[in-house]
């Protein structure tokens, strides 16, 4: 038990952190959307904090969720790399959105690339349970 992402007490957190991170989001977007200003660190910190949960996504649901649980070990390979992927991916795409609505160069290319991304993740997806239901 020395990695901090196998405690029983890592998803609860998370998710706290997750819910923390989309509220502090919320906030900032209709700040944002008033037209206040100086509202940049609620942007980029609830960006940054949902940014980081997405990539940790792979360690938060290591394995299949109810319902789309296996016993193959080659679809317990597919379950691990496309959560790995899908989190790397939401993780570009959110980045590149904070990028764009800061008007931050690089901010399109990230979001491309993180949406392109996302096309592949929902392929493997798609993938998994195909081969799941046979």
């Amino acid at each position: 038990m020395n990695n901090p992402t196998d405690s029983p007490k890592f998803r609860p957190f998370m998710l706290k952190v997750a819910i923390m991170g989309g509220a502090l989001l919320l906030v900032a977007l209709v700040l944002k959307l008033a037209g206040v200003h100086y509202n940049d660190a609620l942007l980029t910190v609830g960006f940054g904090t949902l940014a980081i949960v997405a990539f940790l996504l792979g360690k938060i649901f290591p394995h299949p969720i109810k319902g789309l649980d296996t016993d193959s070990p080659h679809l317990l390979n597919i379950w691990q790399f496309t959560m790995r992927l899908t989190g790397y991916a939401l993780a570009v795409a959110l980045i590149g959105l904070l990028f764009v609505l800061q008007h931050w160069p690089g901010g399109k290319m990230m979001l491309y690339a993180g949406v392109l991304s996302l096309l592949v993740c929902l392929g493997s997806w798609l993938y998994y349970v195909i081969q799941r239901n046979k």
